[in-house]
């Protein structure tokens, strides 16, 4: 079967090299109980090998020109199911892992998602955004990894172990769910709060997220009075959360961090 790759339409970079393929898969430590996803299976030369690892694989694919690859795998494998969509616009199915190698201009959209989703991620992505996250930069993306996820990189690829090549360097993350009870950085947990709230002005989504985080312990009046004593930018309070500059989250982040300078 013959397919050709609409890169600019798809953004489609399949990994090729079969070291790297082996590196990625193992980090996922599968075993015969796990129920996996695959986001963008491709051709599914890495999900054959997914499946005979584990108890089930759910693949979901946008593009329906790989079809044919794809019912091959379903007919060489009993325990793969294929979805086609939009993973942004589809439920994920119950699994407890989820591998993904996708484009990297739907990351953010996709990691906004998955934070509604109690399940580890293993995935590919651009060097330049797990650096970000590793170093603790306060972007949008970062913070709503770190606040979410554990995150560990497992290895750094070229661009010439894919085809066609990336522009940038790529990674190996292992995304571990966070649970919220276990955060410990009290300017992360506040934040991880503010998330929930993310379509509400953003002192009302910080009230809310300061008495959440004190585990209900604060009334409102003295957590709009904490807000009052950190001398916020009004412009910033009076903007929807989801709606702030990364510059405005640095900001804000500093703030916060006043709070942990005064206990």
């Amino acid at each position: 079967m013959k397919f050709i790759n609409d890169s600019n339409y798809f953004d489609q970079h399949f990994l090729i090299d079969n070291d790297i393929i082996d590196t990625f898969i193992n980090s996922a430590t599968l075993n015969k109980n796990d129920v996996v996803v695959e986001v963008g299976p491709g051709k599914g030369n890495i999900s054959k090998l997914i499946a005979k690892k584990v108890k089930k694989l759910y693949c979901i694919e946008l593009d329906k020109r790989l079809k044919p690859f794809l019912d091959q795998l379903i007919n060489e494998n009993k325990n793969v199911d294929v979805i086609y969509g939009n993973v942004l616009n589809i439920s994920i199915p119950e699994c407890n892992k989820l591998i993904t190698a996708l484009p990297y201009s739907i990351i953010e959209p996709f990691i906004n998602k998955m934070i509604n989703y109690n399940i580890d991620i293993y995935m590919i992505m651009g060097k330049k955004y797990v650096d970000v996250v590793l170093n603790n930069e306060i972007t949008k993306l970062s913070l709503l990894t770190n606040c979410y996820y554990n995150i560990e990189k497992v290895i750094d690829i070229t661009p010439d172990k894919f085809d066609p090549k990336p522009r940038v360097m790529s990674s190996i993350i292992k995304l571990k769910y966070k649970d919220i009870n276990n955060i410990n950085n009290k300017s992360l947990l506040i934040f991880r709060y503010m998330f929930y709230y993310k379509d509400k002005k953003t002192k009302n989504a910080l009230i809310e997220s300061l008495i959440d985080s004190s585990n209900k312990e604060l009334t409102q009046k003295e957590s709009k009075n904490i807000i009052k004593n950190l001398y916020i930018n009004e412009k910033i309070l009076d903007k929807t959360f989801e709606t702030l500059s990364n510059k405005e989250l640095n900001e804000l982040y500093n703030s916060i961090e006043i709070l942990k300078l005064k206990k």
